[in-house]
């Protein structure tokens, strides 16, 4: 996105599975302020779910990591950014990883995904609001 967003929200969550609620309900408050519909929202819920589950399936380190969301709210659309994932979901000798590609691609308008300095990858992705 080129404009600045309008509104930013940033939560962290313990890459714990009993936090996937947690993501849910922020994800759907966060929804709503921005203007999605119901059917948008569950689409965002829906990616961002399986972006975490995978996320926690394919950590490799002892102590829990921090799954951070950015969203960002613009006049038309809700763009979200994951930082820091440990996993690349465009490998594609990986069968979860094409299928959670899949899923985000279905259910979002934009999917990209790039390194992060701090290490891991950002996956960025954007679900656009229709109005009416």
């Amino acid at each position: 996105m080129v404009e600045e967003p309008d509104e930013i929200i940033l939560i962290s969550i313990p890459t714990d599975e009993r936090m996937t609620s947690v993501i849910r309900l922020a994800t759907t408050a966060v929804a709503s302020r921005a203007g999605l519909n119901i059917d948008q929202a569950d689409d965002l819920n829906t990616a961002l779910d399986e972006l975490f589950r995978f996320s926690i399936t394919q950590e490799s380190k002892p102590v829990p990591s921090i799954f951070r969301i950015n969203y960002n709210i613009h006049s038309d659309c809700l763009e979200v950014v994951t930082e820091g994932i440990g996993v690349n979901f465009n490998d594609e000798t990986s069968k979860v990883g094409r299928y959670c590609r899949f899923i985000l691609e279905k259910m979002m308008d934009v999917v990209t995904q790039k390194p992060n300095p701090a290490g891991g990858l950002d996956v960025h992705i954007i679900k656009r609001i229709s109005r009416g």
